[in-house]
């Protein structure tokens, strides 16, 4: 089992008190957080990418900077490289689907990487991939991923 979290799931643990007081906010931590530790207590692979981490070097507060990179480097056991043909498919992925050009990315490494799972906590990524990307990578938020993981630790 392969799981890619985009950079939003690891910068989700992290965000402001605010945000934080949205039920549906937390809800998205304790599955991140769970997902994580089942996974890697299974022995399923997360992986990570040069996306991920340029995406993450883009947040403008240095201490949730610091603990978003802390967080990546101590889940992260599988490293999807970047590649010519990761880049065409991005593009491909962008001009289909409309996604966003990061969205873009984390889909066609998490393609390479063949992820079973790609977990975002973007609602419009999720729904374009629901409404026309028919790969083999599910395209899901913690949310909907967490009863199925809770399932993989009762087999």
């Amino acid at each position: 089992m392969i799981i890619y979290p985009d950079a939003c799931c690891y910068s989700r643990p992290f965000d402001n008190q605010e945000h934080l007081e949205i039920p549906n906010v937390r809800g998205e931590i304790a599955a991140i957080l769970a997902i994580v530790k089942i996974s890697k207590i299974l022995g399923y692979s997360i992986a990570g990418s040069s996306a991920v981490t340029d995406e993450i070097g883009r947040i403008s507060e240095a201490g949730k900077l610091k603990n978003v990179q802390d967080y990546y480097k101590e889940t992260v056991n599988m490293h999807i490289p970047m590649s010519t043909d990761v880049r065409n498919r991005a593009n491909w992925l962008m001009e289909t689907l409309g996604l966003k050009l990061y969205d873009s990315y984390h889909l066609a490494l998490a393609e390479v990487a063949g992820a079973d799972y790609l977990l975002t906590t973007d609602l419009r990524f999720q729904r374009n991939c629901a409404r026309k990307y028919f790969g083999g990578v599910r395209v899901v938020n913690p949310l909907t991923l967490l009863p199925e993981v809770i399932k993989w630790v009762q087999r």
